[in-house]
């Protein structure tokens, strides 16, 4: 046990001996022996202590599951534990550490049976989590005898309010995890542990889990585009009381989720859109596909607030000359341009999309060479995130080129020559292909957005300050104006699903 500023935290082992603590920490930690009889030695009879155990690491000379349930059954004999939370694998590495804690397209509660046998073999109360994401396997896992308590670590941060919606009755209002695992990957990133669609979670100080009803008079609200950001926007400003109008151009609501979900491996994305298309209808929205929606039409309704969330299209325009030559990821994964025999695909958007694009090219069995400037593959994905794409590309041979920038291409004969040079000095190398595939995010799709600037209130403008403080939007530019304008998502600039949803939310729980 370690006592840290007068406060107890209870460890499993002496994982912070006196030699590798600085002087300062020595001075605010008082170190005890560890170990089962310790710990009980150090706190009163009621006081819970659970031992978490590693009962198989699945690896060369590792814990086996023999010597892992017998050391379970010493420790359970040794009567100073109340559970045991088991764990199974290894996470040394990237890939073992996926196999640990799965993520999308790969097997949910793949290590529940195993923690059933360990909960068998030792007749003790057993806890255990590995990617039990909805309350219904939750409830398998405790009907069918397998475990005594679950955890469900990423579903708690899609929603904390699990429990108090299934006490509620509500279940079916339960954010879903969609094993996106962008919060495990955040957190390695930058430290901060962020569901991909939840973006009031590591924010609550300043971003609501429940919207609050607006307590003014309700308002007429517009919305371009049912991507997540314009479904998120739709769901919040319903909830505060608004009516709302939502205009998609296509025939179903999702954006660029639906391209996602073209691949096998990412269709639990699609939960998602089904969630928020679900609140929306509850909350009353006015869902128009098929429609696209130009100035005359957003005018035609009389709105208090246009909200744009039209998104983007790809852009390809990165190279220096050749830019007309190049396909865009985009066309790929939407199946509306097929690889040729010979492709490079440049990725210059260090995120999903360009491996996204990889993996359909590379299972067409056609020759693929990745490039990209960056020094690591996907720089903006974690390690989790990018062991199923390494797992499916590099049994087809795909050969990586790292630390090189695509600058021109031309044709050459029936043929395309790249030319690639790199940041890192001045050197380069060609590359004759049949097709160059790029992936550089996208430009905003803004058109009426700009059409209906100079009609607005506003003129379009966010108060920034208000916004990061959590003030309603109050600017006056035009006293001609009836109505004020907004942007967010990808309709202002390129950017990943997490920041798109997060514009909505913070924009619109102040309306």
């Amino acid at each position: 046990m370690l006592r840290a500023f007068n406060r107890p935290v209870l460890v499993a082992g002496n994982q912070f001996p006196r030699r590798r603590l600085g002087r300062r920490a020595r001075q605010s930690f008082t170190i005890y022996p560890a170990g089962s009889d310790a710990i009980r030695a150090r706190v009163s009879a009621d006081f819970i202590v659970g031992l978490r155990l590693v009962v198989d690491e699945q690896m060369e000379n590792g814990i086996t599951r023999e010597v892992g349930l017998e050391i379970a059954r010493r420790m359970v004999a040794g009567g100073q534990i109340d559970f045991l939370n088991v764990i199974r694998g290894h996470i040394d590495t990237d890939a073992a550490l996926t196999d640990v804690i799965p993520v999308q397209g790969m097997i949910s509660s793949p290590h529940l049976d195993f923690a059933g046998e360990v909960r068998a073999a030792t007749r003790f109360p057993v806890f255990h989590a590995a990617r039990i994401a909805d309350v219904a396997s939750a409830r398998h896992a405790i009907s069918s005898g397998k475990l005594d308590m679950v955890g469900m670590t990423r579903a708690h941060i899609a929603d904390p309010l699990i429990v108090q919606k299934l006490s509620e009755g509500r279940e079916h209002d339960i954010r879903p995890c969609v094993g996106a695992t962008y919060c495990l990957d955040r957190i390695y990133l930058s430290g901060e542990a962020l569901c991909i669609h939840n973006p009031a979670s590591g924010r609550e100080a300043t971003m609501p889990h429940q919207i609050s009803r607006q307590s003014g008079q309700p308002q007429k609200i517009v919305i371009v585009g049912a991507g997540p950001a314009g479904l998120e926007a739709a769901r919040v400003c319903a909830e505060r009381g608004h009516r709302v109008i939502l205009f998609e151009a296509t025939p179903k609501p999702g954006g660029q989720v639906l391209l996602m979900t073209r691949s096998p491996r990412r269709r639990e994305m699609i939960g998602i859109i089904d969630w928020r298309v679900a609140q929306c209808d509850r909350a009353g929205v006015e869902l128009r596909c098929n429609t696209y929606a130009e100035a005359d039409d957003i005018l035609g309704e009389s709105p208090d607030i246009v909200i744009i969330a039209s998104g983007g299209l790809p852009d390809t325009e990165l190279l220096d000359s050749g830019n007309e030559l190049a396909v865009s990821a985009h066309a790929i994964i939407s199946g509306d341009i097929a690889p040729a025999a010979d492709v490079l695909l440049y990725d210059d958007g260090a995120d999903h999309p360009g491996l996204q694009a990889a993996e359909i090219i590379a299972a067409s069995g056609v020759k693929l060479e990745y490039v990209s400037p960056e020094h690591q593959i996907a720089p903006d994905l974690g390690g989790t995130n990018l062991t199923p794409y390494m797992r499916h590309l590099l049994p087809l041979d795909v050969r990586f080129t790292l630390c090189r920038r695509a600058r021109h291409a031309r044709r050459d004969g029936a043929k395309i020559r790249v030319t690639l040079g790199s940041d890192y000095g001045d050197f380069q190398s060609e590359r004759l292909v049949d097709q160059i595939v790029v992936e550089h995010g996208t430009l905003p799709l803004d058109e009426v957005y700009f059409a209906l600037k100079q009609l607005s209130s506003n003129l379009g403008e966010v108060d920034y300050d208000a916004l990061i403080e959590g003030r309603p939007q109050r600017i006056e530019r035009n006293a001609d104006g009836k109505f004020k304008l907004f942007r967010i998502g990808d309709a202002v600039a390129s950017r990943n699903m997490h920041a798109a949803i997060y514009d909505a939310l913070r924009l619109c729980k102040d309306l």
